[in-house]
């Protein structure tokens, strides 16, 4: 009766670490999913605000170039005046010329440094708009890769398994499909990785003579060998 027992223990941990081997696999691809869908909606949410930076950044370079030309209007004549005071005996003239000069070209200044900018913002903001052209193929790609492996497991529903279409919109909203999925399916695994945990702990009790602390199907045969070789 005992050798029976261990067998039926020995059995239960070898499904258990099945059990469990398919638990942490249904989390890996749930941290996949999540990974995947994150990445999607956060790429939904820059494609959906381009248009508009773009436009503001049309806007911002087509005002700074404008006041560069003014400033650099200014500059040139505040020059002028300066040559000219200095060319005159009047030394107010002069000093009201300097002030004139410093003060353009100071403006000249902040007004490059914003064409500048400006010009450097669109830059890096297209440039960001080709890394997320390139992002799309590569999210697109991976749930390929995703709803092949989903499409082999049958505790997901199958039309998780399916590929969703290439746009970021769609593969984040496939990929809450299949996070509500994983969720049922790791929910199943876990409902029997409990109930073999618990039908362990039932037969080891009995063969021991008295109620155990909870323990895997692994320690609960492990006991089931210990009290045989003592008896």
């Amino acid at each position: 009766m005992a050798d029976r027992r261990l067998a039926i223990l020995e059995d239960l941990e070898r499904t258990e670490e099945e059990v469990a081997a398919e638990l942490v696999e249904v989390d890996e691809l749930y941290a996949a999913c999540e990974e995947l869908r994150g990445s999607a909606l956060d790429l939904v949410a820059f494609l959906r605000g381009l248009p508009g930076e773009r436009a503001s950044l049309e806007r911002e370079i087509e005002e700074s170039t404008q006041g560069l030309e003014a400033t650099a209007d200014a500059a040139e004549q505040a020059e002028r005046e300066l040559a000219a005071a200095e060319a005159d005996s009047d030394p107010e003239r002069l000093a009201a010329a300097r002030r004139f000069d410093i003060r353009a070209r100071d403006a000249l200044g902040v007004a490059e440094r914003r064409a500048r900018d400006a010009l450097s913002r669109a830059s890096e903001l297209e440039a960001a708009a080709k890394a997320a052209e390139e992002r799309a193929d590569e999210l697109a790609s991976r749930a390929r890769e995703l709803a092949d492996a989903l499409s082999r497991r049958s505790r997901v529903a199958v039309e998780v398994g399916v590929r969703p279409g290439p746009g970021p919109a769609e593969i984040a909203e496939w990929g809450t499909q299949v996070r509500a999925a994983l969720l049922v399916a790791r929910n199943q695994v876990a409902a029997e990785r409990d109930a073999l945990v618990r039908q362990a702990n039932e037969l080891a009790a009995n063969a021991v003579g008295e109620p155990v602390a909870a323990m895997s199907a692994a320690s609960a045969a492990e006991l089931l060998r210990r009290t045989l070789e003592r008896s």
